[in-house]
């Protein structure tokens, strides 16, 4: 298969970013005049759905049923408002011919549950587009917003979860940039050297980073890791990690007191439906009120690659996957379902992880910060020997029956540590534990071998 143009088909996570600032804000403070203010900043670019050319329907109604509230996030490939230094990685607007959407994100909110589930859509899932036959989802957008590109995505996103798309976020690679610089940054820390010459991506030393709105969409669009089985499998377990550092960030109490800047800087950023504003976000912020990082879930369609007869590669979708909208729509656990992608390590954001303080004197403390900028799924902070349902003799990484594949991934972080399977149980529904000892050096390095997570 020949490589696509450079930065052709990227990825951007700023809509979801954006949403959840904006409700943490709103739900922050009770002045009534911040609504008014908020509404007129962001509505400098409202959409307006139109009805199907078939049953009349309109696609995305702006209304929240009983049931929950769905929001659909799509990110553009657009090059227009990069500077020409950012399109040195990203290719011209005359060079990206068309415009797909190539982030394509469900987020579900169940009515009264302080939780959200963002599932991620491959790009090239294959799909039956109404009107068009069967295609790769990203295909719904072509032609963008002006061109109907949204309510096509939103009735193909209909079709296929039998969920109804309630509200619409649509942001382009300069949107991205925008409100990632607009929060002042996202601190994230990776378990390697990252290099990706299409994307700019240059993180020279595996450790944390305090990433600008340029470096940020070039970690959130590479696919170029060696590590990579399949590139946008793994992009996507990147994009989740990198999400759930921005949440563990905008969740910070300090973070409400940029409500004022935050919402100019969205609204400059993001398109929205027109029943999106302050007043709906404060609405939904009353499910959120004290919510953590743990409350948002990330799942991915289930899929497998498949090269069709024409030489078309695509991602063939999963029977798991119906399980997974059925349950979504039921009001279900999900299990494990979306969870993991073919021949790629989970994501940081899906592995549920506790440090566990071993008279560390301290280092436990910094080992929980690394990881929770990490992106990992942890909570609250270190917690003692005595949580554990067995004594560990040592400070390692200890892992749940069949998480052995997790605790490979949390041990890129903290390489000098072994894995072990653990010989009791790990606190509430822990995949791993880390267990810091006196002993623990965080400055060491790991050994040699692979440096692919989760090896």
């Amino acid at each position: 298969m020949s490589e696509p143009l450079p930065g052709r088909g990227r990825r951007t996570l700023l809509a979801i970013t954006a949403t959840t600032a904006l409700v943490l804000g709103v739900a922050g403070t009770s002045a009534g005049g911040l609504y008014v203010w908020a509404n007129r900043e962001l509505g400098q670019g409202d959409y307006v759905s139109r009805p199907d050319p078939d049953t009349g329907d309109i696609p995305i109604d702006g209304e929240c049923a009983q049931e929950g509230c769905n929001f659909l996030v799509l990110g553009s490939d657009s090059r227009s408002g990069l500077s020409a230094e950012d399109q040195e990685h990203t290719g011209t607007p005359d060079q990206v011919e068309g415009e797909q959407s190539d982030t394509i994100i469900l987020v579900h909110v169940p009515e009264g549950a302080g939780e959200a589930t963002i599932v991620h859509f491959p790009r090239d899932l294959w799909v039956q587009i109404p009107g068009n036959g069967w295609g790769k989802i990203n295909g719904a957008f072509d032609g963008g917003v002006q061109r109907g590109g949204a309510d096509l995505m939103a009735r193909t996103v209909k079709q296929l979860t039998g969920l109804d798309i309630d509200h619409f976020l649509f942001v382009d690679l300069a949107g991205f940039q925008g409100v990632v610089d607009a929060i002042d940054g996202v601190p994230i820390c990776v378990d390697r050297p990252m290099f990706d010459a299409f994307t700019g991506l240059d993180l020279p030393r595996a450790g944390c980073y305090d990433m600008d709105g340029a470096t940020a969409l070039s970690f959130v669009r590479s696919r170029h890791q060696a590590c990579d089985a399949i590139p946008d499998f793994a992009r996507i377990a990147r994009q989740q990690q990198f999400l759930r550092a921005v949440l563990s960030k905008m969740l910070a109490p300090s973070q409400l007191a940029n409500i004022s800047s935050l919402v100019p800087a969205v609204g400059r950023n993001i398109v929205k439906d027109e029943g999106l504003g302050a007043i709906g976000l404060a609405s939904l912020a009353s499910d959120l009120q004290g919510v953590s990082t743990g409350d948002t879930d990330f799942r991915v369609v289930p899929g497998t690659p498949e090269l069709l007869p024409t030489g078309l590669s695509i991602v063939r979708m999963l029977p798991e996957a119906r399980e997974l909208f059925q349950r979504l729509r039921q009001g279900r656990p999900l299990g494990r379902l979306g969870i993991e992608q073919e021949q790629t390590p989970p994501s940081p954001a899906v592995i549920r992880t506790v440090v566990v303080d071993k008279r560390s004197g301290g280092t436990a403390l910094e080992v929980f910060d690394l990881l929770a900028r990490g992106g990992f799924l942890v909570e609250g902070g270190p917690v003692g020997v005595a949580d554990l349902g067995f004594v560990p003799d040592r400070g390692a990484v200890y892992f749940a029956p069949g998480a052995e594949e997790e605790a490979g991934v949390v041990g890129g972080f903290v390489p000098s540590l072994p894995t072990i399977e653990a010989a009791g149980e790990l606190p509430g529904d822990a995949d791993v534990a880390v267990v810091i000892s006196p002993r623990f050096d965080p400055g060491a390095e790991a050994p040699e071998g692979s440096t692919c997570p989760g090896a």
